[in-house]
């Protein structure tokens, strides 16, 4: 392989493995760029969007190359992505032999995962303290917590078999308000919407909308547009599976309420 090669393959490669933790759209184009130019490429032309990227470049001897890469799916890990973007800075700053980057990037990418025990006990903590915040009672908490169980392993069965982040959402909700409401039948948790609420807030792709609202003000509004409107999706749905749960259980959550 050429250095042109070796180049694009990492730029290329890193720039998908940063969007596939949740890395703006403008960061990752940005990385691919100066990666180019830190190895003198010219000519360098990048399409991107959140599930394709495509790179040329020209070397200084005008040696041609390019890369398309399609993002498969995407799972938010910020210590991946803080690897990546040292990984980046260190490469532009050093400028390594072209033929050790695809070693740098494999050991970037090897980043030691909490255990499960740790991750789901982070998770019952946050969403028992919001809804705390929200006025929930002890009984409310449990319910939340009970629920946040639940909704942990079902999204990662739906990941591990990469159902459509909007079917998922929608599964996952339905799941969830209908525990919430065969709990208060049963007197585990005494306000049905302070349940869901708090369990909706896991649900919610707040990092894609906050990217989504970056690109559009960055000026890449294709791009903006789409993952907005992926984010309105993937709400709806979650609004859509809570609503399913209520009707498929009487459609009336209030008289439950009172029971």
């Amino acid at each position: 392989m050429t250095d042109i090669e070796y180049i694009l393959d990492f730029a290329a490669g890193l720039g998908c493995k940063m969007l596939a933790v949740g890395a703006n759209l403008e960061r990752v184009n940005d990385t691919m760029y100066r990666i180019c130019r830190s190895y003198h490429l010219h000519s360098i032309s990048i399409f991107s969007l959140n599930s394709l990227i495509m790179i040329g470049a020209k070397s200084e001897d005008d040696v041609s190359g390019t890369r398309q890469l399609s993002v498969h799916s995407t799972c938010n890990h910020l210590e991946k992505l803080n690897r990546f973007n040292q990984l980046s800075r260190k490469v532009c700053a050093e400028t390594p032999p072209p033929d050790t980057l695809a070693e740098l990037l494999e050991e970037a990418e090897n980043v030691k995962n909490f255990p499960t025990a740790v991750i789901i006990f982070g998770h019952l903590i946050s969403m028992s303290t919001l809804c705390a915040i929200y006025g929930g009672s002890f009984s409310d908490i449990l319910a939340v917590s009970l629920n946040t169980f639940m909704l942990y392993w079902l999204s990662e069965y739906f990941d591990r078999r990469k159902i459509n982040q909007i079917v998922a959402n929608t599964l996952c909700m339905w799941a969830a308000g209908s525990l919430a409401l065969l709990f208060i039948k049963f007197g585990i948790g005494q306000n049905y919407f302070i349940i869901v609420i708090t369990n909706s807030m896991k649900m919610i792709p707040s990092i894609s909308l906050v990217n989504a609202v970056r690109n559009i003000l960055c000026g890449n509004e294709m791009n903006g547009i789409l993952e907005f409107m992926k984010v309105v999706l993937e709400s709806i749905a979650i609004v859509l599976g809570l609503v399913l749960s209520i009707y498929m259980f009487g459609g009336n959550a209030v008289q439950w309420l009172k029971v």
